[in-house]
């Protein structure tokens, strides 16, 4: 299934800022699983981006579009703010959205280097760039939705709203044989954010009520790239779970009701692929 999405597109040269991250797993266990088990392959779609990039709006409009036409579970959405178009500038753009992670993610991919919008799906190369344009997420995706997935992910959590916790438990199913380079990564996204924006397609551009959805606010297990799963091969068939905890920072304003949990795992020592993403609301 494929689908065609045409905007208008403009790029603009940069490169990175700030973020954050926090963790602290607790345990791995071997079971045996049921292999027949129906899963479908999902796509992380990153959007890089910044609250003084005018043409960001217009991606992040894209960005929903694709997912709304494949489904929340099927396509999920982070906004990595990072960048000199995410940094903090007094008094017009007040709120800092940067995060540790997600400045970390930007030098590595240099994706500020490239352009903002830019960002992956998956971290899949298509024609030999993994740096890909807002016109190509809607065609990639469409692809890597349709692929046999290696993995199967679930998780669970609880929130104790006293000391702002959050627990979580992740079972990973290995539908096909792993290497030792899958890491498990946990984020954290925070929607419907009320702040000033840059918008070129608006008269003025400077939108000072845009609201802001899929915010990664941390990275919540072992920094950027999270755990390493196993530190040998695992055969198909078997069964991991990892738990960990995150507590908000001290003094956010971080509303609970609009975060999402992001779990994701990828090829860290390799490709740093995304083998298979889910998410759930807090």
């Amino acid at each position: 299934m494929k689908l065609t999405l045409l905007f208008f597109a403009a790029a603009i040269l940069f490169i990175a800022s700030a973020c954050d991250v926090i963790d602290n797993p607790v345990q791995s266990i071997d079971v045996p699983i049921d292999t027949t088990k129906k899963v479908q392959q999902n796509v992380l779609l990153e959007d890089y981006t910044g609250h003084t990039c005018g043409n960001c709006p217009e991606a992040a409009e894209l960005a929903h579009q694709i997912q709304t036409t494949y489904g929340k579970s099927r396509v999920i959405v982070v906004a990595v703010h990072a960048g000199p178009f995410a940094k903090v500038s007094l008094p017009d753009y007040p709120m800092d959205f940067n995060t540790a992670a997600g400045t970390d993610l930007d030098n590595t991919f240099r994706v500020g280097r490239a352009g903002n919008p830019n960002g992956f799906i998956n971290r899949v190369a298509k024609n030999g760039k993994i740096i890909l344009g807002k016109d190509q997420w809607a065609e990639v995706s469409a692809e890597l939705l349709t692929a046999t997935p290696k993995l199967g992910l679930s998780e669970t959590h609880t929130w104790d709203s006293t000391t702002k916790t959050l627990s979580v438990s992740v079972d990973i199913d290995y539908l096909t044989d792993g290497t030792a380079d899958y890491h498990l990564v946990g984020l954290l996204t925070e929607s419907h954010i009320i702040s000033d924006q840059t918008d070129y397609r608006k008269n003025p551009s400077h939108i000072k009520a845009y609201e802001f959805d899929h915010v990664m606010r941390a990275s919540m297990l072992n920094g950027t790239w999270g755990e390493q799963i196993s530190t040998t091969a695992v055969t198909a068939g078997t069964k991991k779970q990892k738990t960990f905890t995150y507590t908000f920072p001290a003094g956010s304003t971080w509303v609970p009701g609009n975060c999402e949990i992001i779990i994701y795992v990828h090829q860290h020592e390799t490709t740093k692929e995304v083998v298979q993403v889910i998410s759930s609301q807090l």
